[in-house]
């Protein structure tokens, strides 16, 4: 699993999902989301948990899993996806790379519109006005 999120072919796209967890739940409940909330989100199968741990003391299995979701994280800050404090609660937020990809989007998205006039289809009126049917034209 720590291959899968931190490996050359997927680490770009766990990077991603996590800074878009993060910036709804910034955006959400002004905080950042903790990093068992984050792991949750993104392995709702196992609970936030990489996969089934062998029988460990508590200490041991709480280092294990502390140890996975930290390497994860520092990996994805490297690609500047996100960004936290050490020791800091519900730190986490994105990183500089996600919100260069962010205003990007956004950017392309403005001009497609601007390009197509708006969002929404237009409304186009025909040249001459319709006749509507009332009591004072009824008989003519």
């Amino acid at each position: 699993m720590f291959e899968e999120f931190t490996g050359d072919d997927t680490a770009e796209e766990w990077a991603l999902a996590a800074a878009i967890f993060i910036a709804q739940t910034r955006r959400r409940t002004g905080l950042g989301p903790t990093f068992a909330e984050l792991f949750t989100h993104l392995l709702p199968d196992t609970g936030g948990l990489p996969g089934p741990f062998p029988e460990l003391e508590f200490m041991e299995r709480r280092r294990a899993v502390t140890g996975f979701r930290g390497h994860a994280a520092i990996e994805w800050r490297r690609r500047g996806m996100i960004s936290f404090d050490r020791a800091v609660m519900r730190s986490l937020r994105v990183g500089r790379a996600f919100r260069e990809h962010s205003r990007l989007r956004q950017q392309s998205r403005a001009s497609l519109v601007a390009r197509n006039g708006s969002k929404h289809s237009r409304l186009v009126l025909p040249e001459e006005p319709l006749e509507v049917a009332d009591e004072t034209n009824e008989g003519t």
